[in-house]
């Protein structure tokens, strides 16, 4: 499994799994998007946070059957 870190651009649209400094607070799921850059936690320290794909989804503006949809509404 691959493993994220705070500046790194998003590879894939999905929900990932964060893992923060152990001091700090337990493990937690966040939704990312893909080509965004993951942003660092205000509260870890050292090498944390780290990021790892948990289940990956396509973001609806990446959907074929939805580009026309979402072009025309941003």
């Amino acid at each position: 499994m691959a493993e994220y870190k705070p500046g790194d651009i998003v590879p894939e649209s999905g929900i990932y799994t964060v893992t923060h400094d152990r001091n700090h607070r337990q493990p937690h799921d966040v939704t990312c998007i893909k080509g965004k850059k993951l942003p660092p936690c205000s509260g870890c320290k050292g090498e944390h946070p780290r990021f790892v794909l948990k289940l990956a989804a396509t973001h609806i503006s990446d959907h074929p059957a939805f580009q026309r949809y979402t072009t025309a509404h941003n």
